[in-house]
């Protein structure tokens, strides 16, 4: 088996249009919600810039390509690229409230089978 082959057709390659970008000295502000996010950085590097709250400092984190950072749903957070950078924002399926009801209707079932299914011995 060819596992240069197995490799590279094992890579996923995010759709462009999935991607944002911003160029050198580009900034956002970007509200998080509803729902927690997860920023995954494909190219370049992202300066990101949490604001503070009532419980915590705002803090400075610093991304580079192949990074993910968890976003908090509610929080706000300021995005440089920083000699120019793209990036996804991926709803994890903690996020969605139909997914958790799923996963947790599985979970469910999966516990019931193991109480039917006799012990070993």
């Amino acid at each position: 088996m060819n596992h240069q082959l197995m490799t590279s057709a094992q890579q996923s390659t995010p759709d462009a249009s999935a991607l944002w970008a911003l160029g050198r000295g580009e900034a956002l502000s970007l509200g998080v919600g509803p729902g927690a996010r997860e920023l995954h950085v494909t190219e370049g590097r992202l300066w990101l810039t949490r604001e503070s709250t009532r419980h915590a400092a705002s803090e400075d984190i610093w991304l580079a390509a192949g990074d993910s950072l968890a976003l908090e749903s509610g929080s706000r957070w300021v995005i440089e690229g920083w000699g120019g950078a793209r990036f996804q924002l991926l709803v994890p399926p903690q996020a969605c409230a139909t997914m958790q009801r799923r996963l947790s209707a599985s979970s469910t079932r999966q516990r019931a089978s193991a109480l039917l299914e006799p012990a070993p011995c």
